[in-house]
């Protein structure tokens, strides 16, 4: 049997202008997982208006051949579970025919928990973290999620505050059962506004300033430092058919950046 392949690559034009390499972070018998980069779609779904996906395109790899799609050793690919489109992290693909039903289990049963990153404005957000418990309604002609105490579904997160560094803070939002924007929406109610965010808010992002001493700075020099929402889904751990998992996604360029700037701050 021929080894995985550490990542799987993805031509230019397919899920973006650019070509992209997906690193392979964890396996087992009928499944893989990946690191998924922010601003791309893993599968299909009706709010992304047939945007290209991960899926998608590595069925077509298969379909052509592809040699490194075929040694993942995935006849029927398809997502257990992945984050959001705007979010980077761990994203889990499973083969229909062999463990697809037993990862939707564990997630069903909530046997998994979810561990996110996320850097929010100080400004009017909660000195300490909490339980979010506000159910969740899907608006599918909007494309957003929301929250209805008359049709939402149960959901529920927990943040824990971290270190903070002027205009920003750094979380961890942890749940079983992860809804469609469920950290995004949960996270704006409670005051905590992730950087990047457009959707449920107009938060802005970490700028250079931000991440300077004050005065080190010439007018006009000022520019943010990252492009995406800063949202990542760090780790997934639990149990599937009753054996341990553990998957950790380093977090996404863009994020390890502001990350890294912040923390020289005194």
């Amino acid at each position: 049997m021929q080894p995985l392949p550490r990542s799987i690559g993805f031509p230019a034009g397919t899920l973006s202008e650019e070509a992209l390499r997906l690193d392979l972070i964890g396996s087992g018998e009928g499944w893989v997982a990946l690191a998924k980069p922010p601003n791309i779609a893993f599968d299909d779904h009706p709010w992304q208006k047939n945007a290209s996906h991960v899926i998608g395109v590595i069925r077509q790899q298969l379909e052509a051949g592809k040699p490194e799609i075929q040694r993942l050793g995935i006849k029927e690919p398809a997502v257990a579970f992945a984050p959001e489109p705007e979010v980077s992290g761990v994203a889990i693909i499973a083969d229909r025919s062999i463990c697809l039903a037993t990862w939707r289990e564990a997630l069903g049963s909530f046997q998994l928990e979810f561990t996110y990153s996320l850097i929010a404005r100080t400004e009017n957000a909660p000195a300490t973290g909490g339980v979010c418990d506000l159910p969740i309604g899907m608006d599918d002609t909007r494309g957003r999620a929301f929250v209805s105490h008359q049709r939402g579904k149960q959901a529920a997160t927990t943040f824990i505050e971290g270190e903070s560094w002027g205009r920003w803070r750094e979380w961890t939002a942890t749940t079983h059962y992860p809804r469609r924007d469920q950290i995004r929406l949960h996270a704006q109610e409670c005051g905590i506004s992730i950087a990047g965010e457009l959707h449920y808010g107009r938060t802005g992002r970490v700028t250079l300033t931000d991440t300077t001493h004050r005065g080190r700075l010439n007018k006009g020099e000022d520019r943010p430092l990252h492009r995406c929402l800063l949202l990542h889904l760090s780790k997934i751990c639990g149990r599937v058919a009753g054996k341990p998992i553990e998957l950790i996604a380093p977090l996404s360029d863009d994020f390890a950046t502001v990350q890294k700037r912040l923390r020289k701050l005194p």
